[in-house]
């Protein structure tokens, strides 16, 4: 399976360059990271101070080299500002299956967003976390009841930080059965 990483903003070198190896490694995948692009000032909410995730994933659907033309190969979006979506005071991640793209933030996965003090590798391990959860999204998995499966709903980092970065035993039935390979 190939994955597509654009960077949004600002979200490191290094920590693109971590997940990409990560998810390479427990999906089985191979990730190809495309240029960095700027966050469109439309979908920025001043009001809020966040970007509408949403109109991110529509926004990077329109640009011509990250089209997403084949359905098969999803799109991750990645990007250090804050995420909110309709109906949600903020998120740490969204998918659209018929964008075929997802998005995650590294704003609220920061320790130093909780005035703790910053930690790279908590985050990166955070960033993981959240990009597995919605690339399940993509492969068709629901959230998951299991609080230490990556497809378990995070409202708050701390239910991350419990989370495994792996399936459970019951996601991966539900994978074999519907014939889904990471």
């Amino acid at each position: 399976m190939l994955i597509r990483v654009v960077p949004l903003g600002n979200p490191g070198e290094r920590v693109l360059n971590s997940l990409c190896i990560q998810l390479e490694n427990s999906l089985n995948a191979k990730c190809r990271l495309l240029r960095k692009l700027d966050l469109p000032s439309s979908a920025h909410n001043h009001f809020r101070k966040q970007y509408n995730a949403e109109a991110l994933i529509e926004h990077v659907s329109n640009i011509p080299e990250v089209k997403f033309i084949d359905k098969e190969i999803p799109t991750l979006m990645v990007t250090d500002e804050d995420l909110y979506y309709k109906g949600m005071n903020f998120c740490f991640g969204l998918e659209d299956p018929i964008k075929n793209s997802c998005i995650v933030s590294l704003a609220r996965l920061r320790p130093e967003f909780y005035d703790e003090s910053p930690n790279e590798k908590i985050a990166i391990e955070r960033l993981i976390k959240e990009s597995m959860h919605e690339m399940g999204h993509f492969k068709g998995l629901y959230h998951c009841t299991n609080i230490k499966c990556v497809m378990c709903f995070s409202p708050s980092v701390r239910d991350i930080d419990i989370k495994k970065r792996e399936f459970c035993d019951n996601c991966k039935l539900k994978m074999m059965t519907k014939g889904i390979e990471f």
